[in-house]
């Protein structure tokens, strides 16, 4: 006489259970490169305006658009902005975003520009700046929401991507089983 158990099920069951987390964090993951390559493409986008616009074309904000994900206990945290992992602090992208008011110097370099702008585009806005004798502007920046736009259009997609169930479903797929 003898029993005879059959624990394949529970064995899967446990490979599904152990693939969950890592499954957690491949989602947040694509979902956050995904968020950052159209957050680029906002950039680029509000750029291209600022270059048809102004005539000139920085893409600074574009190239300094970056991810972190850090391990934090048993769960991790996504930082999507610029600053982050070698680009650079994009210096009015909140403002750009945001909208508000900004004090810049006025040094002889926009001095400059402002007289090419001129030149280029016959507009007197850019002959006063250019003559000014004010040491600081006080500039209005309208809001564009080139960032938080993106944000608010991608944050239904996290939480689809990172429901239990789909979660779940592709932590068992990777397990080999059914779940």
């Amino acid at each position: 006489m003898g029993i005879t158990a059959d624990f394949s099920g529970a064995v899967r069951k446990t490979k599904t259970l152990a693939a969950c987390m890592p499954e957690f964090k491949r989602q947040a993951t694509k979902w956050s490169s995904e968020t950052v390559r159209d957050l680029q493409k906002s950039a680029a986008s509000m750029q291209k305006a600022m270059l048809n616009h102004h005539g000139r074309h920085t893409s600074q904000m574009q190239r300094n658009i970056g991810q972190v994900i850090q391990a934090s206990g048993q769960g991790f945290h996504i930082v999507i902005g610029s600053g982050l992992r070698g680009t650079l602090e994009s210096k009015y992208a909140r403002i750009q975003d945001e909208g508000g008011i900004t004090h810049p110097t006025v040094t002889p370099k926009m001095r400059a520009w402002a007289w090419a702008m001129y030149r280029k585009w016959k507009e007197d806005k850019y002959k006063g700046i250019a003559l000014t004798p004010k040491d600081k502007l006080t500039v209005h920046v309208p809001a564009s929401n080139w960032f938080t736009s993106v944000i608010e259009r991608r944050e239904p997609i996290l939480h689809e991507m990172m429901d239990p169930e789909v979660v779940y479903n592709l932590a068992s797929q990777r397990a080999g089983g059914k779940g």
